[in-house]
Formats: structure tokens, sequence, C-alpha cells
């Protein structure tokens, strides 16, 4: 195992100097400029119903577990 040696206040790190290796080493697709942007898909009826059920079964289930850990730490007594 190795250690880098910590650096002394004021002393710039090898990552702040140059940031060109970034470049060698990735390809050309992998950059995020060479990218292009596809902006948000239309979605169609069916999709959109089937994902507010799931948020309202996320909102639904959240509220039972809550529930069922609010009765574990208090017990009806």
């Amino acid at each position: 195992m190795s250690y880098e040696t910590p650096r002394k206040i004021g002393e710039p790190s090898s990552l702040d100097s140059s940031e060109s290796w970034v470049h060698d080493a990735l390809e050309p697709d992998q950059l995020t400029g060479s990218k292009i942007p596809y902006g948000r898909r239309k979605l169609s009826r069916g999709t959109l119903v089937l994902l507010w059920a799931l948020r309202v079964y996320v909102v639904f289930m959240i509220f039972i577990v809550g529930l069922a850990v609010w009765n574990a730490l208090h017990p009806a007594g």
C-alpha cells in the first residue's frame, strides 16, 4: 500500500496544475463536449399514467413503512 505525501499549504496539487491528462485518457466520444443533447422525450399517455401510479405507490408504501416503524417503536400498552 502506498500513501501520498501530504501537501504543504500553498503548494498546488498535480490535478490543479494540469487537466490535459483527462483529454489524453478518454476517447473522443467520452468527452461531454462532443455529445449531442437530445432534450426531453415525449411520453405516451399510458407511460405517464404508469409513472404517476408508481409515484403514488411509492408514497403510499413510505407511509405504510413509517406507520410500521412507529408502531414498532411505540407499542400499545
